[in-house]
């Protein structure tokens, strides 16, 4: 169905941006969907000014859709919303759209024009400018050395298994974190180096080394990630069994601007948490729609099996929901569901009234 919104009488365009590492690509058309112009642009602070002016340039602007605006359209919806004019989010062309009509950069750009002019791009990008941001870039930072740590763990693991028995004795009986910490202290010989034990020694001292750091590098993390979110969202981290690091992802997921998920049942589906029926001749079931952002849909699993073991209201839940017949797996699920509903409703109260 075509838009046919007009400004004074004068009918209004629409942009769509395909946006690349060091280019974007502007297709801007009528109301009709016919193209009056494209344009390719560099992506730096002069060529976003030069594309909303190029946009504007073809007639009353109602909106430009822009693709991947949590990636390399960043900063060019940060720069169109600073500008005044109106940003949705259109995803990128299916596989199979693409065999059918090919893909070149001004292809895209005139398809995400017409997505934006079409109301089927509709979505609110998230806004990017405030303290969730500083959330999400500082979690990224801490989950890349939790997940070094983890590896150089593993690392010092494999290496006490082959480890000359000598040395695989003095580590017997100890935990990973204790032998990377004994590692340290040792002393591998030079001048020895083409001995299995001290070259042992040696790469272990390193792992152990690096794990102190990472270790360092994961408190500091922390301690900025809690300030953070202690003054974000406070009403979510009082909630049962909500720490830091699970209000942090589903802060990072619903997005400062949380107004622009329509209800809880919309974050429900956009974490993962929607119910849907797999139902079949006599059995009657639902499941969890399996899209979603999956680090969201993972913190809620973390905080439902957190109260299932500390929280007795839910450990009364899981209980009659066993009694009705259902699974334990069930029971999880309905729990997950809930729990989404709790956290959208704390985090608007945090978010819209900041």
């Amino acid at each position: 169905m075509l838009t046919t919104s007009t400004t004074n009488g004068t009918a209004v365009v629409f942009a769509g941006v395909d946006t690349h590492a060091s280019t974007h690509h502007c297709a801007v058309v009528d109301d009709a969907g016919r193209v009056l112009g494209d344009k390719e642009f560099p992506a730096t602070a002069a060529g976003h000014q030069d594309l909303a002016a190029f946009a504007r340039s073809l007639g009353p602007l109602d909106r430009v859709g822009v693709e991947l605006t949590g990636s390399y359209g960043m900063n060019l919806t940060r720069a169109l919303q600073a500008a005044g004019i109106r940003v949705v989010e259109v995803n990128t062309t299916d596989k199979a759209t693409r065999a059918r009509r090919g893909k070149d950069d001004r292809t895209d750009a005139i398809a995400a024009a017409d997505k934006a002019r079409s109301g089927m791009a509709s979505a609110t990008p998230k806004d990017t400018a405030g303290t969730v941001e500083a959330i999400r870039v500082l979690k990224i930072a801490r989950d890349s050395a939790v997940t070094a740590r983890t590896q150089a763990l593993n690392q010092i693991k494999d290496l006490r298994i082959t480890a000359p028995q000598q040395l695989r004795t003095t580590l017997e009986g100890l935990t990973l974190p204790q032998i990377a910490k004994t590692a340290r202290a040792f002393r591998p010989d030079p001048a020895r180096r083409h001995d299995p034990v001290q070259a042992t020694k040696s790469a272990l001292k390193h792992l152990g080394t690096r794990i102190a750091a990472l270790d360092a590098e994961i408190t500091a993390a922390d301690k900025d990630l809690t300030t953070l979110v202690q003054a974000t969202a406070p009403t979510l981290i009082a909630r049962p069994q909500i720490g830091t690091q699970t209000a942090a992802t589903l802060l990072v997921c619903a997005g400062a601007n949380i107004t622009r998920i329509r209800s809880e049942a919309a974050f429900a589906r956009i974490t993962g948490t929607a119910p849907v029926p797999v139902s079949s001749g006599k059995t009657t079931r639902m499941r969890l729609h399996r899209g979603g952002n999956r680090q969201a849909n993972a913190a809620l699993h973390l905080i439902a099996v957190g109260r299932l073991k500390n929280h007795p209201a839910t450990r009364a839940y899981r209980d009659r929901k066993l009694t009705q017949g259902h699974s334990n797996k069930d029971a999880i699920r309905s729990l997950k569901r809930y729990i989404a509903r709790e956290v959208f409703h704390a985090l608007t109260t945090d978010l819209t009234s900041a």
